[in-house]
């Protein structure tokens, strides 16, 4: 039985369609355009400190940063994002949308967390929210809440295909300005990889 061995070098400064890279570290390979991806071809992205967001009622980015994603193609993606902020009072509920470039063919995603609470660490079913989207426009995921130190987040497991590549933004969006931002936490991220063409179907295995 033979084995492919690597050995550890630095990554390729423009990733080729094809390529499986390792630096040390982690394993690589770039399926499609310049996506390198942990292997098994995954895109993801954490936040290693909280990032401030605005006191504001337009959608603002989960992350900071979008995804690029190509043309006729499936995804699956996951994310888990958490919410924190000290100021403000203003009542105002929280959604979740895709922004970006890339158009859709179809979209969907559910949602399940924990709404607007005054509790950083929330166990057991108060202020619970779980729910489905099948749009990418903004969907309310919280009920209201008023007060200045609010927590609130969210795990959200979906699918979406792909007609034009380009972009995909998370983002969330307030229904009023609550009088200071929230910031995303630390340890938030996404998830997302190609699993099939569009337009048919997606079928990876053994169905009959």
């Amino acid at each position: 039985m033979s084995s492919l061995v690597l050995t550890a070098d630095t990554l390729l400064g423009t990733p080729t369609i094809g390529s499986t890279e390792f630096d040390g570290k982690v394993f690589y390979n770039t399926p499609q355009g310049t996506q390198r991806g942990v292997i098994p071809g995954a895109q993801f992205y954490r936040l290693n400190a909280d990032l401030a967001g605005a006191n504001v009622t337009t959608a603002q980015n989960i992350f900071g940063v979008g995804v690029t994603l190509s043309t006729a193609t499936v995804y699956a993606f996951e994310m888990v994002i958490n919410f924190a902020k000290t100021a403000g009072a203003t009542s105002h509920t929280a959604g979740i949308s895709f922004g970006g470039s890339a158009t859709l063919n179809n979209i969907n995603w559910m949602v399940e967390g924990y709404g607007i609470s005054t509790s950083a660490v929330l166990i057991g079913l108060t202020n619970y929210i779980a729910g489905y989207s099948a749009v990418a426009t903004n969907t309310t995921v919280t009920a209201a809440g008023a007060s200045a130190t609010v927590y609130w987040g969210a795990m959200i497991k979906g699918t979406v295909s792909i007609n034009g590549g380009g972009t995909f933004i998370p983002q969330y969006t307030l229904s009023a300005a609550p009088g200071g931002a929230y910031s995303t936490v630390a340890g938030s991220y996404i998830n997302i990889y190609p699993i099939g063409a569009s337009g048919a179907n997606t079928s990876v295995g053994a169905w009959a």
